[in-house]
């Protein structure tokens, strides 16, 4: 289960496009799981998250990351930053995260 903070928000991407937001548990806390969190997204998508999920390697201290998660033929921008416990899936095509939303709906915790 994917607990989050508020309901899941499809918002424009200051970058361009679209991104789908999760406010995950709590501010500056850095052992939010959320690298967990991407591979049940990925799983709840249907994805072999090994070889959808591209991040870089864990740095302790790290406060953003930046990486790539694979959605049928898309490829969505992720990015986890632990200051604000907010994670994205962004892409130019809001339909793909209206449908990226509906999939992991059933795996989130409103909490």
């Amino acid at each position: 289960m994917i607990e989050v903070r508020a309901p899941l928000e499809i918002k424009a991407d200051p970058q361009g496009g679209w991104e789908l937001v999760f406010w995950v548990l709590n501010s500056f806390n850095y052992t939010t799981p959320f690298r967990a969190m991407l591979r049940e997204i990925a799983e709840a998508l249907g994805q072999d998250a090994d070889g959808c999920l591209s991040l870089p390697a864990h740095v302790d201290g790290e406060d953003f990351v930046e990486g790539v998660l694979m959605f049928n033929e898309t490829s969505l921008r992720v990015y986890y930053e632990h200051a604000l416990s907010y994670l994205t899936l962004a892409t130019g095509d809001r339909e793909v995260l209206a449908a990226v939303a509906e999939r992991i709906q059933p795996r989130i915790a409103v909490i």
